[in-house]
């Protein structure tokens, strides 16, 4: 559900795996998909294959597993359309950005349905039915929330595995998905306000300062919520920022420069929102997302 970069990346080689995929997606990507088939730029090659595609759920009826791989900001219209798709047994994986995922699809379908889970891979459409794959090997991160290793999620692993995405069975899948946004939401917020990518920002020794106090924040409203984080976690975030290449740019930086919809919600005010839940307080997030926040819909011409 949402052949983008992400979607289609995963959806594309799980489709060369043998699996019976199908695509959602629309515009113009979703007609080159079906007239083309799916085109996957990976670093050592490349492969088109054959996938069934459409913008419409209930051309295809019940399946096993929905991947969700909407932008977060999709959600309202994303999580009723996938309604064809829920037969008894469908479980549905969501990889998107932030923590809060689970809960509203859960509200929707149900928790007994749903796995988190968190994607980590650099790939984006760079031409309607062609996506390009920069991350040497796909991963992704899901579990069950309450930890145990159950049938359905050794079952979704394998797949994965078969279709070459290094997939990760978590007994601590909340641990996963927060210590995630301990490092994405400081990249990708003070990223975007700057106008700088995060490796280019931290080499400046404020910067540098600015994000350790934004991580520790992350890492202060987790560990209040319930996810403990340590000097360690703070440390190992900060580290993985500095070792993003010089320009590299995060995705809510992309769609900001783009003019397109933010997942500002989900990256940088959860973090302010969770806060005041557990009272903690997150003035550089609070900041951020001040700031960001005209710009949550897109610019106007591009709407």
């Amino acid at each position: 559900m949402g052949a983008g970069g992400i979607g289609g990346c995963y959806g594309g080689l799980l489709a060369r795996a043998g699996f019976d995929v199908a695509l959602i997606a629309r515009g113009k990507h979703l007609g080159a998909i079906q007239e083309k088939g799916l085109r996957l730029v990976q670093p050592d090659g490349d492969f088109t294959v054959s996938v069934s595609a459409t913008d419409d759920p209930s051309q295809v009826g019940p399946v096993d597993l929905v991947l969700f791989s909407v932008k977060a900001h999709q959600n309202p219209a994303a999580i009723p359309l996938i309604g064809p798709l829920m037969g008894d047994d469908t479980t549905v994986l969501t990889i998107q950005n932030g923590v809060e995922s689970a809960d509203a699809i859960a509200q929707e379908y149900g928790a007994e349905r749903v796995l988190p889970g968190s994607a980590y891979v650099l790939s984006n459409i760079v031409s309607p039915g062609v996506i390009k794959q920069l991350s040497p090997v796909p991963r992704v991160a899901f579990g069950e929330s309450n930890g145990d290793r159950s049938q359905r999620a050794v079952a979704i692993q394998e797949a994965f595995c078969k279709a070459d995405i290094d997939a990760e069975l978590s007994g601590d899948i909340s641990k996963v998905l927060w210590s995630k946004l301990l490092y994405n939401s400081p990249a990708n917020g003070m990223a975007s306000a700057a106008r700088l990518s995060p490796r280019d920002l931290i080499e400046y020794p404020e910067g540098a300062a600015m994000f350790r106090s934004a991580v520790q924040e992350v890492a202060n409203v987790g560990t209040a919520y319930g996810v403990t984080f340590e000097d360690d976690d703070v440390q190992r975030a900060l580290d993985l920022i500095a070792a993003r290449p010089m320009g590299a740019r995060g995705s809510m930086q992309a769609d900001l420069e783009a003019g397109r919809p933010l997942e500002l919600e989900a990256i940088v005010g959860s973090v302010g929102r969770i806060g005041r839940k557990v009272n903690v307080l997150t003035p550089i997030f609070d900041m951020l997302y001040t700031l960001l926040l005209p710009h949550i819909n897109g610019s106007p011409e591009d709407r």
